[in-house]
């Protein structure tokens, strides 16, 4: 299929998940919201290193948002429930078959009202119960749309069986704990998972895979595969305002749907309506904490927790938001979403992501003190061709102390300089509070904690983010810009 075909059909799919979703919200009684396309940092949706900085006369820290959240949360101070079709953004420094830079997200707030209860009469898991249901019924909404004026397209371009997507859009989403998750990878051999594990991209599709399997009324086949609710995560790595269940106090009333080929589809969770209790779990959660370190204060957060919430200006609420072009990788069948992103396919064309083209020389013309920061022996390797050629040119070295040991063992200068954790002087915090590099490369190591609690490296790429520092953290990327910075 040509990247012309594909387009064509993209934009057909588009248009009727966008007027089927429509539909479904009216008539469910829902409002559409407007929402500030340009926002602090609470317009983050998971990962704040992939914020996009925009510029502005005042140097304020804003940021394109990549989720309409809270600000769904302030239209039900006025309404029972809404909804938003967002364009959301992800500085992603490559595309790849799971990450885009731009794609739609449709989310819903609605309260305690529409799911047949007031303040008085609130039920934590009623409402969750409510949320599961809008969940499915909103994704429903947006597969039989395309079903309905695609089934040809489906057939003959993507080899997909309108028929099977049917039955999947009228049968119950399959659900499963967390907990329960787990135990089941544990089976299939995944034994370093525990509870409190991130789930990866390859655990979601085994869960697909073995729930699925497990439910006796769902064949064997893939392209017969439901979609799975995981329910009920650790709060430790959720975010603070997720309600934490009275049933089970180690776990928040939240889920994700995962999809078959494309992965997590919908985030969600029921929302804390206690106002004590939120300032309680903003407190004492990891993300404050690293705020404060930063220099950020309670103030940040008290429109949202005393001025909002403890206020009562809202009724108890839940909410959710759906990747659109996660549900199109499923209803397609591709194992590359790029494949299903008409932004990704116009991109192409125009070229406007092309770092030979416009990105590296106007980037780094001014680009004078660096901080390297790379964890793998073997990344050090690959750049130090590029750092040897750029010793003498004026550029300033600072370097984290193993990466220093590494250059100064090859003659490259560089001034060391300790970790956020560690307590020597000169400290990263300090000298990225002072806004001091240009450029930060920050090459992860790849391994991931399970314990909540966020590495140097996510403090260092957090604090790029909160300056508007160029951060990089791709090999490929960091290559190209060293090799373009050593003849400057």
């Amino acid at each position: 299929m040509t990247d012309q075909e594909s387009s064509q059909n993209l934009i057909g799919i588009n248009s009727s998940i966008f007027y089927g979703t429509i539909d479904h919200f009216k008539k469910i009684g829902l409002q559409y919201a407007d929402v500030p396309a340009i926002v602090g940092i609470t317009g983050a949706c998971e990962n704040v290193d992939t914020l996009f900085k925009v510029g502005n006369r005042l140097n304020l820290p804003l940021f394109f948002t990549q989720t309409g959240q809270l600000a769904l949360e302030q239209v039900l101070q006025n309404s029972h429930g809404a909804y938003t079709i967002i364009h959301s953004g992800r500085d992603e420094e490559i595309e790849d078959e799971r990450h885009l830079r731009q794609f739609r997200l449709t989310e819903e707030e609605f309260d305690c009202t529409l799911a047949g209860m007031t303040r008085e009469t609130y039920d934590e898991e009623k409402m969750f119960l409510a949320l599961l249901t809008h969940i499915e019924k909103a994704t429903k909404a947006m597969i039989s749309a395309v079903i309905a004026n695609h089934q040809k397209v489906l057939t003959s371009k993507y080899k997909r069986d309108p028929g099977i997507l049917r039955e999947i859009a009228v049968r119950p989403y399959l659900r499963i704990a967390y907990e329960e998750a787990i135990d089941l990878l544990h089976r299939a051999g995944y034994s370093d998972l525990v509870f409190g594990s991130d789930l990866e991209a390859e655990h979601e599709a085994k869960i697909v895979e073995l729930v699925n399997l497990r439910a006796k009324s769902y064949g064997a086949s893939i392209d017969r595969f439901s979609p799975v609710l995981i329910m009920r995560y650790p709060k430790e790595i959720k975010f603070f305002n997720m309600k934490v269940s009275s049933q089970d106090p180690r776990v928040v009333l939240s889920a994700d749907c995962i999809f078959p080929y494309s992965g997590e589809g919908v985030g969600s969770a029921v929302r804390e309506h206690d106002g004590i209790k939120l300032i309680v779990r903003l407190l004492t959660s990891n993300m404050y904490r690293l705020h404060e370190q930063r220099g950020g204060k309670y103030e940040d957060f008290r429109w949202y927790t005393e001025d909002m919430i403890l206020a009562q200006k809202t009724l108890p609420h839940a909410g959710y938001g759906i990747g659109n072009e996660r549900v199109i990788q499923f209803i397609l069948g591709s194992s590359d979403i790029r494949k299903c992103s008409l932004f990704s396919l116009m991109s192409q064309q125009t070229g406007d992501w092309n770092l030979g083209r416009r990105g590296v020389l106007p980037m780094i013309e001014h680009r004078k003190t660096v901080l390297l920061s790379v964890g793998r022996e073997e990344n050090k390797q690959k750049l130090l061709i590029y750092l040897k050629k750029i010793k003498h040119n004026g550029h300033i070295l600072y370097t984290t102390n193993q990466t220093h040991i590494f250059l100064e063992k090859y003659g490259v200068p560089s001034t060391r300089v300790y970790k956020i954790s560690e307590a020597g002087k000169p400290n990263l915090g300090d000298l990225l509070k002072k806004d001091m590099f240009d450029l930060i490369i920050n090459i992860p190591t790849g391994t991931k904690t399970t314990t909540g609690e966020s590495t140097d490296g996510q403090l260092i790429r957090q604090a790029a983010i909160d300056t508007g520092t160029t951060l990089v953290t791709d090999m490929n990327i960091a290559q190209s810009l060293l090799d373009k910075l050593a003849h400057f």
